[in-house]
């Protein structure tokens, strides 16, 4: 059986079967066509009870590290579709909507368009991810204890995140939107 490791390392996700199908020449779509029903979907992976006492939120090192690891488990997804995106090529024939598509779709020279798009925004997700999980495992270790991580100002907190914001801005920008901005904490 063809399958991927399922994210949390728990055995093997099946790949999803799909039968190719000729067109028929009709011009209506049956419903349903188009979808896909996923039976075994991911279960998320648990996160360990905090160990610290009183009231509200609480964050200890185990959270903190169970948290990067399970960011560090979507970058090599992400990586992976970037790479099978970029051996993808239209090429829907030689008509007007033909060249429309293809355009569209790869750019007029094969080097732009929606792929390369959705290549740069992927390729952003993936460092930004990374940038994450690094941000993250910096804090674990300088905050190890409950006590240490109440010392925790927000420019510490804004310094560990600060390379991830600028990476998902990117992505904003490179899926064709406008990213957010972020002034940081306050020195006042």
């Amino acid at each position: 059986m063809q399958g991927s490791p399922n994210t949390g390392g728990r055995g093997y996700h099946p790949a999803p079967t799909h039968t190719a199908q000729q067109y028929g020449g009709g011009t209506s779509v049956p419903a349903g066509s188009g979808q896909y029903q996923d039976n075994n979907p991911w279960a998320s992976p648990t996160v360990p009870a905090s160990s610290g006492s009183g009231h509200g939120t609480s964050v200890d090192t185990a959270s903190l590290d169970t948290f990067a690891d399970n960011i560090d488990l979507l970058i090599a997804p992400t990586k992976t579709a970037s790479t099978t995106l970029g051996a993808v090529s239209v090429a829907p024939g030689a008509f007007y909507h033909a060249n429309e598509m293809r355009t569209t779709v790869n750019g007029p020279n094969a080097d732009a368009g929606l792929k390369e798009q959705y290549i740069k925004t992927l390729s952003d997700l993936g460092q930004g991810l990374a940038d994450l999980r690094d941000g993250v495992r910096q804090l674990s270790a300088k905050y190890t204890t409950v006590e240490d991580a109440n010392t925790m100002t927000a420019t510490d907190f804004q310094t560990a995140m600060s390379s991830s914001q600028g990476d998902f801005t990117q992505m904003m920008t490179d899926a064709g939107g406008s990213g957010g901005s972020s002034t940081g904490p306050s020195s006042n």
